[in-house]
């Protein structure tokens, strides 16, 4: 079987419609970057998805999901690659968790790095949703599409996150 070149799409057959398309999606491909490479590899990690999509521009397809998803596939990837494994969760300290009842206290000691350890805790499926909900700020549609399962999917992971989060921290409040 021999593989057939396919003509990239229309709208981005020149490097000027190309652009165009990429420069409307170009802050939360940036934001993708900076939450999922490597820690100051954010800007390669931009620079090689850039790269790939425009390499495999024919591979995009609109009737399988928009530009921004395309390409964040592929920053996603790319993040991977480029050895995305520590990620840096202690930013989630302020959106994940209900800190009411300290709200006259001040915070434990260390108690943004114990979040931190329990999000890298978290199995991948949950640490990627809350990466692109909290992180990223895309909403629970976008992050579904990028990871190619349901939206519901997406609420579900996030609510196990939480309360597995809220589990072990609370844990660590009593000890």
């Amino acid at each position: 079987m021999t593989a057939v070149a396919r003509e990239a799409p229309k709208h981005m057959s020149s490097l000027e419609e190309f652009t165009a398309e990429l420069n409307a999606v170009m802050p939360v491909v940036t934001r993708v970057a900076r939450r999922f490479a490597p820690s100051g590899h954010a800007e390669d990690v931009t620079q090689e998805a850039c790269l790939a999509a425009w390499r495999y521009r024919d591979r995009f397809d609109p009737a399988q999901g928009s530009f921004q998803a395309w390409i964040l596939k592929i920053v996603f990837h790319e993040s991977y690659k480029a050895g995305a494994r520590g990620r840096r969760n202690g930013l989630l300290l302020g959106r994940l968790t209900d800190r009411s009842h300290l709200s006259r206290q001040a915070l434990p000691r260390g108690w943004d790095r114990q979040l931190e350890i329990t999000v890298a805790r978290l199995p991948r499926r949950q640490r990627e949703v809350v990466g692109l909900y909290y992180f990223v700020d895309l909403p629970v549609a976008q992050v579904a599409d990028l990871l190619g399962i349901s939206s519901g999917a997406v609420k579900s992971t996030l609510a196990d996150a939480r309360r597995s989060i809220q589990a072990h921290l609370a844990g660590q409040e009593s000890s």
